[in-house]
């Protein structure tokens, strides 16, 4: 691999990538029917395309609020990512950067 590190993308961001996509998927699909209903001379309510549409979007909402409390969670003082991160760079710059003690 040439000295690259390759990063894995984590489960949770595929799975939402991929739920984004399939809503859009959806939602068009959802436009394309009901133009085809009117088109053919459907002239009947259509609520039920609404809640077809709208319903998976509320779904989406959820699952993107839960994605991003774990991103905030992660990447906050304390967060796994968060400390990960600190720690590496106290590692790589002056030790008396981070010393509270120090007078500046």
């Amino acid at each position: 691999m040439n000295g690259k590190h390759i990063k894995k993308t984590e489960f949770s961001k595929t799975l939402l990538t991929q739920e984004s996509i399939l809503i859009w998927v959806h939602t068009i699909s959802m436009i394309i029917l009901a133009y085809i209903c009117v088109f053919k001379g459907f002239f009947a309510e259509l609520p039920w395309l609404t809640a077809m549409v709208s319903f998976p979007w509320g779904a989406y909402a959820i699952s993107q609020r839960a994605y991003y409390k774990k991103a905030e969670a992660e990447n906050t003082e304390g967060g796994i990512k968060f400390e990960t991160v600190m720690s590496d760079y106290k590692e790589q710059t002056d030790p008396y950067f981070f010393n509270d003690s120090a007078v500046g």
